[in-house]
């Protein structure tokens, strides 16, 4: 999951493009890419790399009404470090009265473990205003009998930007009973395109991926917009 993180959906609409770029271009119409590096693959508070080194990169259309789509590779996945990850994404993003609006859906593509395109994805409406955001996350997926489930897994965030500082809770919200937890990103982006950012889990269901006795995760990206 394109994880760049204030808010994972403006990472997603930075991310993206895709089957129409073979198409002749439309008139005020933007594509652009992007090719950075990680230290980690940082995901909702987690280290799901293994603290191995991730290479990252996207291409995107977007169009000036507002509609987007793209695509988002990684050299390792979040489920899967056999094949890395690629997500294809759409939306559409506007402002109305001083509201930021994104409403898209992604889809998680992992070739080591064989799961295409529209087999595992979210549902994500983000809102925005005067510096905070708020974000939800639901899922779309298989179940266990092959049939479309939506919001098993849901996540929600709350964050907050000032300057080059950002501020970041995210909480997971899931039907599976004892798995939630909630972490706290802190953000500092010293020039455009590098971030640094302090993870930390700080509460945990005892079934939970993760413990909020862990330590806190420090992350370095950067990127090359083009």
């Amino acid at each position: 999951m394109k994880s760049k993180n204030v808010l994972k959906t403006t990472l997603i609409a930075a991310a993206v493009a895709g089957a129409g770029m073979t198409a002749p271009m439309v008139a005020n119409a933007e594509v652009s890419a992007s090719l950075g590096a990680s230290s980690f693959y940082l995901w909702r508070g987690q280290d799901v790399s293994n603290s191995a080194g991730v290479i990252h990169g996207s291409l995107d259309y977007g169009h000036e009404s507002g509609l987007y789509a793209g695509i988002w590779g990684s050299s390792e996945g979040a489920l899967s470090t056999v094949g890395g990850e690629y997500d294809v994404y759409a939306g559409f993003a506007g402002e109305a009265g001083g509201l930021s609006y994104d409403v898209s859906y992604i889809s998680y593509i992992y070739p080591g473990i064989d799961q295409g395109i529209g087999e595992a994805g979210d549902f994500i409406l983000g809102l925005g205003m005067s510096g905070f955001s708020l974000t939800y996350y639901a899922s779309y997926a298989n179940d266990d009998d092959g049939d479309k489930a939506f919001g098993d897994f849901t996540y929600v965030t709350l964050g907050y930007a000032y300057d080059k500082f950002g501020f970041l809770v995210g909480q997971t919200i899931n039907d599976a009973d004892d798995t939630d937890y909630t972490h706290i990103d802190l953000s500092y982006s010293p020039i455009e395109n590098l971030a640094f950012t302090l993870s930390k889990v700080v509460d945990s269901d005892d079934l939970a991926d993760v413990t909020d006795d862990q330590d806190p995760l420090f992350h370095v990206s950067y990127s090359f917009v083009f």
